[in-house]
């Protein structure tokens, strides 16, 4: 167990602690755009599914880029942990920092006076997170480019915005803006598949 936190704590502070900072950054100056007070539960989703989502992209790619240096990636794969393990560690890592900063947020929201179901919402977004990241995280393993584990991601977000979510139907990212939550199971799980096969993946890559 032990080693599993020396893991974490080297984590941080060479791989996580600026997109973790800038994530902080992205939640702050939120209210410089957004109305975040005496909201509804649709206009709350909105603000979430639409901005908030964003500190997933930012820091689940992130898991991997120390191994963008393959001398790094060479010298980790040589170590007593199995590399699939290290990634694993790093992804649940990278979870906990995203549900605690949800939550941080979320509370806030609560604070200005936003009404909502606190449980269900909370849910809702942490499931659209984990898939859009875990879409980052997979594209980044399967091309081996940062870039595309950051674009890949963008990319269906515009797409989302741009064509009806009949196309999309329960793969749309915005469906508690419409009142639709149980899209949000197969968004969730889709994100764990997403997670494991980019872990494969790349633990698989020399």
């Amino acid at each position: 167990m032990e080693r599993y936190f020396m893991v974490a704590k080297e984590n941080q502070k060479h791989n996580l602690l600026m997109p973790f900072l800038l994530c902080i950054l992205l939640l702050m100056v939120s209210p410089l755009f957004l109305g975040i007070e005496n909201l509804t539960e649709i206009e709350t989703a909105k603000v979430l599914e639409y901005y908030v989502v964003f500190i997933s992209v930012i820091l689940l790619p992130a898991v991997f880029l120390p191994e963008q240096d393959k001398d790094i990636r060479d010298l980790l794969s040589s170590k007593y942990m199995p590399i699939a393990k290290l990634y694993s560690i790093r992804i649940i890592q990278v979870l906990i920092y995203l549900m605690l900063l949800l939550g941080v947020y979320m509370y806030l929201l609560k604070a200005g006076n936003c009404t909502f179901a606190f449980g269900r919402v909370y849910m809702g977004e942490l499931a659209t997170m984990v898939f859009l990241g875990g879409m980052g995280i997979f594209f980044y393993a399967l091309t081996d480019q940062v870039v595309v584990g950051y674009m890949i991601p963008l990319l269906y977000y515009m797409l989302n915005i741009a064509i009806s979510p009949n196309k999309i139907k329960v793969f749309y990212l915005f469906s508690m803006s419409m009142g639709k939550y149980e899209w949000k199971w197969t968004l969730g799980i889709a994100g764990v598949v997403l997670l494991v096969a980019g872990i494969a993946i790349r633990s698989k890559r020399k």
